[in-house]
């Protein structure tokens, strides 16, 4: 029996070196020619090289879709009186309830910020599942080629075949039951006399007792994880607030840059009439030739004015379709958008200090930052007990069974046995330990600082969200007067020079001032609708008549579908729902869709008010004190005055009567429904 076995060993010694032999020389192989072999596999995931490093050029004249015209060529068809020529372009209507509907529903910039919920969600899932039993299954063949002059410690040949179920326990534990085979070699059961099946129960446990025990150590990624997932939450409110406000700037942005063009070409429209006027005084015998050059001049100015407002309004327009991403509206579209809702301003009063309480409370920075004290405080727990000493205890129990035939060592109970086992470790001057804790509260601290600089941040952008209001308000009321006021100027100055006391030079100056004094009206109407809307941020809360839920009005992306079937088992099922965002440009608004983001009732709608032609009341009322000069110590008499000396000899013109002037039923001070420029 001993030469049989000898024998049997000689034969696998024999094919032990021979299969090593091939092994080797077939691995040498593989690593020399790896790169060739796998050179497809690796393709789809290397970019060119010449798209790595060759730097491209653009070329202007090649690209110009145009044959490119020389400034000399275009010199020859310049006159003041003519503005180039420019294309009508088709128009759209929106209220700002619109874009704001539009913007939660296609913005990309949200879409991207929704996928951090869904990330935060399938994390929480992934900690939860950590408890989920396994299916244990562990096949092993021992072969011992050791021959000795003893048979019982000749070959050991067994098969063993272990299955069991590997249960995590919250304490931190594990308990695994499992079922047991063990064939031993025949030739080796008879000469040692062996049973040759072995077969039976194991049941095992393993439990630590300080380091890494107890619920609250093993629950507390799961923890850690549903406040990740509220801190994404929190986020993703806060970009929904900061992108309705970004659209409200945006759309009174555009509404600004429309007027402020509607002013420029009124601008142009006042210089090409003195033009027209100037040429009949010439014609006349009135004036000197000059003056049509005058005239010319100031027209001529005029044109850059309407370029450059026109230009603002490309660029304002472009950022408000960037932010509603309206397939109909795209960035390269030539379609302008037409402003539909109006100013509504009203002299507003607030308390500061109960809007700052409230803003303290609503706003999604500090509760993140609270939660982030949450997690700040488990991890110093978890710090703590990673500092303890490892003391671990296992125990196992056998209930097993012996016999020549498999299914008769199943009788079991006559070859019990159990393991008992207790392992330490504790680390002799425990600074990683040490020092992990300290940075853990140390973190913490460093946090709720943060949270102190946080709320004095949030209650200065309050105060100066306020402060901009009432400045915007004093603003308007500022506009609207010396808008009136530039009116006068200009009829006077026009009157004048028919009369031939002014030129046309002091005209277009007139003109030019009521320009500029519309402008800032138009600048302060929008400045206190923006203001508003940074007051609404300030407070975390969002301008509309209705509040609005961000879980329900946006749709949270997932990727379950890529996870069904067998792609559960990690296997690719070719379903790429869920990978990929959705249709970007989303479907057609409904009415209903619109009426959370109309705006709250102000006060009555406020068009800017054009000058020309607008009396002034006969007693003017009084000003807000806040806007008030500071008194001088001299009388206005003794006060130089700047004015250019007349030392035209011709009759001066008739001062305008007061009293023949009708009193107009609102100042220009108060909200008026004069048409738009």
């Amino acid at each position: 029996m001993i030469d049989s076995l000898r024998h049997n060993t000689r034969k696998v010694q024999n094919f032990g070196v021979g299969f090593v032999v091939v092994a080797c020389a077939c691995g040498a192989v593989l690593s020399g020619c790896q790169n060739e072999l796998f050179q497809d596999a690796e393709t789809p995931y290397t970019a060119p090289s010449k798209r790595l490093h060759e730097v491209g050029t653009f070329n202007p004249v090649k690209e110009s879709s145009e044959v490119p015209e020389t400034l000399q060529q275009v010199e020859k068809n310049l006159a003041a009186d003519k503005l180039p020529k420019q294309e009508a372009n088709p128009t759209r209507k929106l209220s700002l309830a619109e874009c704001r509907s539009a913007a939660l529903e296609r913005n990309l910039d949200l879409k991207v910020q929704l996928y951090l919920p869904a990330i935060a969600r399938s994390q929480v899932s992934q900690e939860e599942a950590k408890f989920e039993a396994a299916v244990t299954a562990n096949y092993q063949k021992q072969s011992n080629n050791l021959v000795g002059n003893d048979p019982a410690s000749g070959l050991l040949a067994t098969d063993q075949l272990t299955t069991g179920l590997m249960m995590p326990l919250a304490t931190g534990g594990t308990f695994t039951p499992q079922v047991l085979a063990t064939e031993n070699d025949p030739s080796v059961a008879a000469a040692t006399g062996t049973d040759n099946w072995q077969s039976g129960l194991a049941f095992s446990i393993s439990q630590p007792l300080l380091r890494g025990a107890g619920i609250e150590t093993n629950t507390a990624s799961i923890r850690v994880a549903k406040l990740n997932s509220q801190i994404a939450d929190a986020r993703t409110k806060l970009e929904s607030i900061r992108l309705l406000a970004n659209v409200d700037r945006s759309y009174w942005n555009v509404y600004a840059a429309a007027r402020e063009l509607d002013v420029r070409q009124q601008q142009y429209q006042l210089a090409l009439a003195q033009l027209e006027r100037a040429r009949r005084r010439v014609s006349a015998g009135d004036a000197a030739q000059i003056e049509v050059i005058r005239a010319e001049s100031g027209l001529g100015s005029t044109i850059e004015n309407i370029i450059v407002s026109d230009n603002r309004l490309r660029l304002r327009q472009r950022d408000l379709k960037r932010l509603i991403n309206d397939p109909e509206l795209n960035m390269d579209s030539p379609t302008y958008v037409i402003t539909t809702t109006d100013p509504r301003p009203l002299g507003l009063k607030f308390d500061p200090e109960k809007l700052a309480q409230q803003a303290v409370e609503n706003r999604m920075e500090m509760l993140e930052l609270e939660l982030q004290l949450a997690i700040d405080a488990t991890n110093v727990d978890l710090a703590r007990n990673a500092a303890l000493p490892l003391f671990t205890v296992d125990y196992q129990y056998n209930v097993q069974g012996t016999s020549d035939d498999f299914s008769k060592s199943w009788n079991l109970g006559n070859d019990d046995g159990y393991t008992f086992s207790a392992n330490a470790k504790i680390p002799l001057g425990n600074e990683a330990a040490k020092n992990k804790i300290q940075q853990a509260v140390l973190n913490r601290l460093q946090r709720m600082a943060t949270r102190d600089l946080r709320r004095q941040t949030i209650r200065q952008e309050l105060f100066n969200a306020m402060d901009n209001l009432q400045n915007s308000w004093r603003r308007i009321l500022a506009a609207r007067l010396e808008t009136a006021l530039a009116g006068r100027t200009y009829e006077g100055e026009k009157r004048q020079f028919d009369l031939g006391i002014r030129t046309s030079t002091d005209v277009l100056d007139a003109a030019s001032r009521l320009g500029d004094a519309q402008s800032k009206e138009v600048t302060a109407l929008a400045g206190w609708q923006i203001s508003l809307v940074d007051l609404a941020f300030a407070t975390g809360t969002q301008l509309g008549q209705a509040q609005i839920n961000w879980t329900t009005e946006l749709k949270v992306p997932s990727a379950e579908d890529a996870t069904k079937g067998l792609g559960g088992w990690g296997i690719n099922n070719g379903d790429i729902v869920g990978n990929q965002p959705d249709n970007t440009s989303g479907s057609a608004l409904k009415n209903t869709d619109v009426a959370p983001f109309e705006m709250p009732e102000l006060g009555p709608v406020v068009e800017p008010i054009s000058g020309i032609k607008s009396p002034l009341p006969n007693v003017m009322p009084p000003a807000d004190p806040a806007m008030m000069p500071p008194s001088s110590a001299q009388p206005s008499s003794a006060q130089p005055s700047s004015a250019p000396t007349n030392t035209n000899t011709a009759p001066a013109a008739p001062a305008p009567n007061p009293a023949a002037e009708p009193t107009p039923a609102t100042s220009p001070l108060q909200p008026t429904t004069q048409p738009a420029l």
